[in-house]
């Protein structure tokens, strides 16, 4: 693999480093209600890690000795990601009942049918079909990892900025991999490149699309990219992910975002609205969410 060392990759891998994030000081800073909702999304999302591992391990990349070492890793770091963000959480005030991740997936499995479809081309052995996982893998990373910055550029609240930043330093290694993965399978390999293009341009939907309601994935892609800045990174993200072999011209975040707004009726976001701190209302820190 040309631009990734996977043996760097993985000497490099551990627990998230919170050493000196003081999550006693996040509730002294302002946070406002729509980083919280994108906040839970990306909690969720990131806890779920372990049920995408469980479907990429029942096709052929469990038999491709990279791509298990790396997974290996990738669902170990998602895991402290989840558990770093559900810390912070916690410290403004929100409460998550115990069960929580078991109830979104038994419901994801309950309704993935596009997960379902997935896993039946999987079980075929389809030669090409590692090359899907991959190359959906880097959007989705992609995706996560601006997604982060993006919340980074914008909060007022320095020890969520600290903590984004920590967990912004794994997803750029994570996308690294599955991009570059993703470019070794469809370099000189018409029929994946066909097979991967079909399917991303007639399933890929925006990371967590199928976890979550629609509404709640809708609602993150309108505040972390609805404005003109956002519409910038992701017009720049589709550059990148279009630079690899048979993917140019499909514009996925680009209209991602388009049908994200207009199902929620955002023409556009131009700020974040305004925040509030936590530390004078114990009242809202006592919230509690079942989901």
């Amino acid at each position: 693999m040309s631009d990734l060392d996977l043996a760097k990759y993985l000497s490099a891998s551990r627990k998230l480093d919170l050493e000196g994030i003081d999550f006693r000081r996040a509730a002294d800073f302002p946070v406002s209600r729509e980083e919280i909702r994108v906040l839970t999304y990306m909690m969720d999302i990131e806890t779920h890690t372990v049920v995408y591992l469980r479907d990429l391990l029942a096709s052929q990349a469990a038999y491709d000795p990279d791509i298990t070492a790396f997974l290996s890793l990738w669902v170990y770091e998602e895991l402290w990601h989840g558990e770093a963000l559900a810390a912070f959480l916690r410290a403004v005030g929100e409460r998550h009942a115990p069960a929580r991740i078991t109830s979104i997936r038994c419901e994801t499995d309950r309704g993935g049918a596009v997960a379902r479809w997935l896993k039946t081309l999987a079980a075929r052995r389809l030669p090409s079909f590692v090359a899907v996982h991959m190359a959906w893998g880097a959007i989705n990373e992609l995706s996560t990892l601006h997604g982060y910055k993006r919340l980074i550029a914008t909060t007022r609240n320095p020890v969520l900025r600290e903590l984004l930043t920590r967990i912004v330093k794994d997803e750029r290694r994570h996308y690294a991999f599955y991009r570059a993965k993703a470019r070794v399978l469809l370099k000189d390999n018409p029929q994946a490149q066909r097979l991967v293009r079909r399917v991303l341009a007639r399933f890929w939907a925006p990371v967590g699309t199928g976890v979550r309601p629609q509404a709640e994935t809708d609602f993150a892609v309108a505040h972390l990219f609805g404005d003109a800045e956002g519409t910038a990174v992701l017009a720049a993200m589709d550059d990148e992910i279009e630079q690899i072999d048979g993917l140019a011209g499909l514009q996925l975040l680009t209209r991602a975002r388009a049908g994200a707004l207009r199902r929620a009726s955002v023409p556009s976001i131009e700020a974040p609205s305004p925040v509030s701190s936590f530390k004078n209302d114990r009242r809202r820190r006592a919230r509690t969410h079942a989901y």
